[in-house]
């Protein structure tokens, strides 16, 4: 079978255990006679076991059998959540559906992900091995490069960037944009990872990449007006939002995370259509910055008219 074929097939297995398991291996049989993958082949249960040994090998997805002879995907709340498995099932699907219609690529427009270079692929090697890296790192706000030590802990896709979290000797996290990232070296020197610390775990209460200790995690509960409510039941902005009132007019939510800067500016996107309700010091943040907006406008010269 050639290989975009059996990528095709993975993703076919997936989605069909996910959606009608637990599910028997005569009812899968039924469901890929149908399927236009199969070009009207079977799928013999050699193959099938075969697959699910891949499936376990490549991805970490496990189906297992039940007393009933009926498979089920036994981690199935890894598809749930913001992991990598869940990332690559639907990455591979996109694919999947772009691989067939090569013929309107040009009319399929992609968000652009900055290059993270080779240095994603060594901080990769750098987390399995436990090995301490070196890196020169030039924030935006200077022109300076800065040499750091650190403990590869953490890799994070977020808003098309790639970051990586390392700790420091002191235990502390640094978070590193990798497109900004000028050298990078992998040292002789290993540490011992700590496996309490779990990279779900430690993002959630947090916005974004953006983890500032100095700001406590809290209620907060913000106020949708318009059709701003549908967007937020959509595309929820934190996994602890939930709704809590509605009314013709708008909608309140609230959600429970640090207010770091990533997510003060995300509420600064919104501009007149989100409200902070609560806490009372975070609605005065956000006015100070929109009176800090409209300021950058006060003095506006019409150029048209000079």
């Amino acid at each position: 079978m050639k290989p975009l074929l059996v990528l095709k097939t993975y993703a076919w297995l997936i989605n069909t255990i996910r959606t009608c398991g637990p599910i028997s291996y005569k009812e899968i049989l039924n469901l890929w006679r149908d399927e236009r993958l199969s070009e009207g082949n079977s799928m013999v249960r050699q193959t099938f076991f075969n697959y699910r040994c891949d499936l376990e090998e490549f991805f970490n997805i496990s189906i297992k059998c039940d007393n009933k002879y009926r498979y089920y995907i036994e981690n199935s709340s890894v598809l749930q959540q913001q992991s990598v498995q869940n990332w690559m099932v639907s990455t591979m699907d996109v694919n999947m559906s772009f691989a067939d219609n090569r013929e309107i690529y040009d009319r399929i427009v992609m968000e652009v992900i900055p290059s993270a270079g080779y240095f994603l692929n060594d901080i990769i090697d750098a987390m399995k091995s436990n090995a301490v890296i070196e890196i020169q790192y030039q924030r935006y706000d200077t022109a300076v490069t800065r040499n750091h030590r650190v403990e590869p802990y953490f890799i994070k896709l977020y808003h098309q960037r790639w970051y990586l979290l390392g700790r420091k000797d002191d235990g502390s996290m640094l978070t590193f944009a990798l497109d900004r990232i000028k050298t990078m070296t992998i040292t002789d020197e290993t540490f011992a990872y700590d496996k309490r610390i779990k990279a779900n775990d430690y993002f959630c209460d947090c916005f974004g990449v953006m983890k500032d200790e100095t700001k406590p995690a809290e209620r907060i509960v913000l106020r949708a007006y318009g059709t701003e409510a549908n967007y937020l039941r959509d595309l929820k902005l934190h996994h602890s939002q939930k709704e809590i009132a509605s009314c013709d007019d708008y909608s309140d939510f609230e959600l429970y995370l640090r207010p770091s800067m990533d997510f003060r500016g995300k509420l600064m996107e919104r501009s007149d259509r989100l409200e902070v309700i609560e806490p009372l010091h975070l609605a005065q943040e956000i006015e100070q910055m929109h009176l800090n907006s409209v300021n950058l406008y006060k003095n506006r010269v019409d150029i048209s008219k000079v």
